[in-house]
């Protein structure tokens, strides 16, 4: 009997399922419940977590703001050519607009001056002061009598804007926010941004003026051109797809909407204000082909004034996007090619090849027409050697020069022998008994 309540009992408890098990069975149901995101559309976004699929509802939103004008979903953008400083494409480039935090990137520019010249170092350790630690808006979480390197600084207010940051940066530069403001307006003033305000390091409205740092969409652009050329090392941090603090767990992603989801893209800096609507400084670097027929671009994109993060992304975007797309650093002569012929007086051909020194690489887009323009200078005599300068030529794009050469001889133009001395002496007296009768 014993021993058949033991075998019924065995049987129940094999055929009863655990809670484990019906735990483990309901977690779909439960997940469905949950509403979780299906990122599973042809397009990649950023996100909080890094870029990512976009869903649905993101792609239908991206679509929209796609077919719609520029001018619709900005306020003002740019498109130029970091190497010439060519504006190529534009609009509302010259009206005084609010910067919010890509006013930071002066901030920048005067503390990487600093390195520079070695008045301060990476290295240096800046103590956080409360106000510091209670500034609002984005921010590295630094809280008061925290230690934090100068470089860590520039990394946080860079990749994620943090106010903070950059805020301690300019305490430690100048002594005191007030001083660093000062010294924000003076680079703009020293880079010829007439239009240029700045009230803070932040890009923060201050309400207690009614005042925000501003300038200029074409201002926004050379800022940027002077920053990449005299500290192109800025690109190292903002080319960073997160930052975190070790043994934390704290742990953000780059503003930059368009980093990680263009390649090209490798820059620089986001803002937003109620004032200046969403901004981005976006730049990029497209490489040369292979075969050299085409040398690296960098290119610079700018949009203010987005409503909404999808507008901002949906413009800047399509405008670097299509720049890289339409426009490249053109070879349009080699000089194994032959450009023309040039007469030399007393040679002993009656005509050289001539062309240009090296190749010449233009900023073209696709439907751009080349034109050029010979001068050849005159009174040369043979001997000359190869390679001797004859003149120049000029490219012109859609009627806008953008380039001049030295045209050279491809060959040695050799003096003619005794034989053609002579004949070319009887000629010319006889030419000279001529014109005397």
């Amino acid at each position: 009997m014993k021993k058949f309540l033991s075998v019924l009992m065995a049987t129940c408890i094999l055929l009863t399922p655990s809670a484990s098990f019906a735990e483990v069975a309901n977690k779909p149901n439960e997940a469905i419940q949950e509403n979780v995101e299906i990122r599973n559309q042809n397009i990649y976004v950023p996100t909080k977590d890094g870029v990512q699929r976009a869903t649905y509802e993101e792609a239908v939103k991206i679509d929209k703001y796609n077919k719609m004008p520029l001018n619709q979903i900005t306020t003002s953008y740019l498109l130029g050519d970091y190497d010439s400083g060519k504006i190529l494409e534009g609009n509302n480039i010259d009206e005084v607009h609010a910067m919010a935090s890509t006013s930071k990137l002066v901030g920048v520019f005067v503390v990487m001056d600093k390195l520079k010249d070695g008045s301060i170092n990476k290295d240096d350790i800046v103590t956080i002061d409360k106000n510091c630690a209670s500034l609002t808006g984005s921010s590295y979480k630094l809280k008061e009598d925290d230690k934090v390197k100068v470089e860590n600084l520039l990394r946080a207010a860079l990749i994620i804007s943090g106010n903070d940051a950059i805020t301690a940066l300019g305490n430690h530069v100048a002594g005191s926010k007030e001083n660093f403001v000062i010294m924000m307006n003076k680079k703009c003033k020293d880079l010829g941004l007439t239009n240029a305000h700045m009230v803070n390091a932040t890009g923060l409205t201050d309400y207690s003026i009614e005042d925000y740092n501003k300038m200029t969409t074409r201002e926004m652009f050379i800022l940027t051109r002077e920053l990449l050329k005299e500290h192109p090392d800025v690109l190292e941090y903002t080319k960073e797809t997160s930052i975190d603090k070790a043994h934390t767990g704290y742990i953000e992603h780059n503003t930059n909407p368009l980093l990680g989801v263009l390649p090209e893209v490798d820059g620089l800096k986001t803002g937003y204000t109620n004032a200046a609507g969403r901004c981005l400084i976006a730049t990029g670097k497209k490489s040369g082909a292979e075969d050299e027929s085409s040398k690296d671009i960098r290119l610079i994109g700018i949009t203010t004034g987005s409503q909404g993060d999808w507008q901002r992304y949906s413009a800047s975007r399509r405008i670097m996007e299509d720049g890289f797309s339409t426009y490249a650093n053109e070879r349009i002569v080699t000089p194994d090619e032959i450009l023309d012929k040039i007469y030399i007086d007393g040679a002993s051909k009656d005509e050289l090849n001539i062309g240009v020194e090296k190749s010449c690489y233009v900023l073209k887009s696709k439907n751009d027409d080349i034109e050029t323009s010979i001068s050849l200078k005159e009174d040369l005599k043979a001997p000359l050697n190869k390679g001797t300068i004859v003149g120049d030529i000029t490219y012109y794009v859609n009627g806008e020069k953008v380039s001049k050469k030295n045209l050279v001889l491809k060959e040695k133009a050799y003096e003619k022998g005794f034989i053609f001395k002579v004949q070319n002496l009887c000629e010319n007296i006889f030419s000279n008994i001529r014109e005397a009768a």
